[in-house]
C-alpha cells in the first residue's frame, strides 16, 4: 500500500441474486362426483309427481270454491245427511292443501336428488316407509278384499324397490351417506 492510496472502503455484503421459487407441481382438480342414472330417473319422476300433485291441488281448490252445497242437497234428497254435503267444499280445500304439501315435498326431494343432498336421501327413506305403511292401512280399510290386496302389493313393491336402490353403496355415496 502506498500512502497515496485511498483507505479501503467497507462495501456492504453482496445480496444473493434473486432465485424464483421452484414451480409447484400441477395438481389436477378433484374428480367430479358422477350422479347415478337411477337418481336422475327418480328426480324426473319426482318432478312429474310434483307437477301432478300441484295440478290436483289447484283442481281441489277450484272445486272447493265452485261446489254449491245446496245443489248437491237437492240432487241427493233430504234423506242424505246434510252435514256431510255441507262439509264437501271444506274437504276439497283440505285435500288441496295436502296435495300442495306433497307437491312441495316432491320438488324439494327432486332438487336434493339432482344436487346429491343427504337430507333428500333421508326424506325419501321416510316417505317410502310412510308409503308402505299407508298401503297396508289402505288394504285393511278396504275390507281385506282382492282388489285391496293387489293395490297393497303394488303400493308396497314400488317403495321397496326404491328403498333397495337408495341403499346401494354408489347411490349412498352420491348423497354423502357412505
Amino acid at each position: 500500500m502506498t500512502s497515496e492510496s485511498p483507505p479501503p472502503v467497507d462495501l456492504p455484503p453482496e445480496e444473493p441474486a434473486y432465485v424464483p421459487p421452484p414451480p409447484t407441481p400441477y395438481t389436477y382438480p378433484p374428480p367430479q362426483r358422477q350422479r347415478p342414472f337411477g337418481v336422475t330417473l327418480l328426480a324426473i319422476l319426482m318432478i312429474l309427481g310434483g307437477i301432478f300433485s300441484l295440478l290436483v291441488a289447484v283442481g281441489s281448490f277450484l272445486l272447493s270454491a265452485a261446489i254449491d252445497a245446496q245443489e248437491i242437497i237437492d240432487q241427493l234428497g233430504p234423506e242424505f245427511p246434510q252435514e256431510i254435503v255441507e262439509a264437501v267444499p271444506f274437504l276439497f280445500g283440505i285435500m288441496g292443501i295436502v296435495f300442495l304439501i306433497f307437491a312441495i315435498l316432491a320438488f324439494l326431494v327432486a332438487y336434493g336428488y339432482l344436487k346429491g343432498r343427504g337430507w333428500s336421501w333421508t326424506l325419501s327413506v321416510v316417505l317410502m316407509g310412510l308409503s308402505i305403511l299407508f298401503s297396508v292401512i289402505g288394504f285393511i280399510a278396504s275390507g281385506l278384499n282382492l282388489g285391496g290386496l293387489i293395490s297393497m302389493l303394488i303400493g308396497i313393491a314400488i317403495p321397496v324397490i326404491i328403498l333397495v336402490y337408495l341403499f346401494q353403496p354408489g347411490v349412498k355415496a352420491w348423497f354423502g351417506k357412505a
